[in-house]
């Protein structure tokens, strides 16, 4: 949200992108959303995920 009010929308676009895909794989969400993964793990594969 803070990149969009920023008017980097193209930016804010890919990081939300790549939460979507990797919340979509269950074996990369975190327990609180029924994964296995750990807070490390998860952030990691948003990371990598990001146009």
């Amino acid at each position: 949200m803070m990149l969009e009010h920023l008017g980097e929308k193209q930016a804010a676009a890919s990081i939300v992108g790549a939460i979507e895909r990797t919340l979509g794989e269950r074996t990369l969400r975190t327990r609180d959303l029924g994964g296995n993964a750990d807070t490390t793990a998860c952030g990691k594969a948003v990371a990598d995920m990001v146009d």
